[in-house]
């Protein structure tokens, strides 16, 4: 039981990571370099997609859709360790 719940928790921090990743990707916009590899876009947008349908997660020029699926994952992570790692 406890080996799937450290997967668990190992599955959600590299979520985190390529959720990091993909932001930083997301600026090179700024100097008109497009570069977002279809692993990335694959793995994330399922997560985009279902925070965006049930959240207004955007304002204007800013999209805060990256820093609610990580609250979210770090949230549930933490509920985790806390009623199944006691």
């Amino acid at each position: 039981m406890y080996r799937i719940i450290y997967w668990l928790i190992i599955f959600f921090e590299i979520i985190e990571y390529i959720i990091i990743v993909d932001v930083i990707l997301s600026w090179l916009l700024l100097f008109w370099i497009r570069f977002r590899p279809k692993i990335l876009a694959d793995l994330i947008d399922p997560f985009y997609n279902f925070i965006r349908k049930n959240l207004p997660s955007s304002f204007w020029p800013f999209d805060f859709t990256p820093i609610i699926l990580i609250l979210v994952l770090t949230f549930i992570r933490g509920l985790i360790i806390t009623f199944f790692l006691k």
